[in-house]
């Protein structure tokens, strides 16, 4: 009798026990799903976070002849200041660069094979530490429309037609001195095409470094799913 009443005795105590432990592998659970997510939303944030060199909102135009330089609000970059140049050929068509509402567009009159460029001037900047590229929004462009980057005015990466609208990586490995974005001091851009070419570019911006390094948050819910297990094997 003694010992009934013993083990009657206990067994609110293990049917507590054993509704605590699911409620808090229940709540462990839920955390590591939160954590999931909240860690997704960080990483699409990063990636997303990449310096702008020029987000085509100051307005600045130029036909057949050179523009600027003028200072240039919609970066990130120090101190940048741009300059617009447009030359057509023959000398009696139109080539024309013009600079607004996010949009860079470059067009050329009928018969005119001309080329464009932007340049690019800014304070000194380690690019290299925070960026691994640059990234092209094309939102239209002729098939025959070519693109050429020039860094420090030393560096090249030579003329490349990108086949069509879509986003587009330029790796500063691509260039023939990639030491130069550890101390960038200006940037060009030089366009080219056949007859009547044209084409139209969202946002310049540069492709985020990515660093391979395990966050606190990724570390705590692998803790808390370790404990999710453990208290399973528990039940079990």
């Amino acid at each position: 009798m003694c010992a009934f009443n013993k083990w009657s005795g206990m067994l609110p105590q293990f049917f507590l026990i054993t509704l605590l432990g699911k409620a808090l592998n229940m709540v462990i659970r839920k955390l590591v799903k939160l954590i999931a997510l909240f860690t997704l939303i960080l990483s699409a944030q990063t990636v997303q976070a990449g310096v702008i060199i020029d987000d085509f909102t100051d307005f600045q135009a130029v036909s057949n002849g050179e523009n600027g330089p003028i200072s240039v609000v919609g970066t990130d970059l120090p101190n940048l200041l741009r300059t617009l140049t447009a030359t057509a050929s023959p000398g009696n068509g139109e080539a024309e660069v013009v600079v607004a509402n996010g949009v860079l567009n470059i067009s050329n009159d009928f018969g005119s094979i001309g080329t464009t460029s932007i340049f690019y001037s800014f304070n000194t900047i380690d690019l290299a530490a925070i960026a691994d590229g640059f990234l092209f929004n094309i939102n239209f462009i002729d098939l025959s429309h070519e693109v050429q980057m020039v860094a420090n005015a030393t560096s090249f990466f030579d003329f490349v037609n990108f086949g069509g609208v879509g986003h587009y990586e330029i790796g500063f490995s691509q260039f023939t001195d990639p030491s130069v974005f550890n101390r960038l001091t200006s940037l060009q851009l030089n366009f080219r095409g056949v007859k009547n070419w044209d084409a139209r570019f969202g946002s310049l911006v540069t492709e985020t470094k990515s660093v391979p390094e395990p966050s606190v948050i990724a570390l705590l819910a692998v803790g808390l799913t370790a404990l999710s297990k453990v208290g399973n094997r528990k039940k079990a």
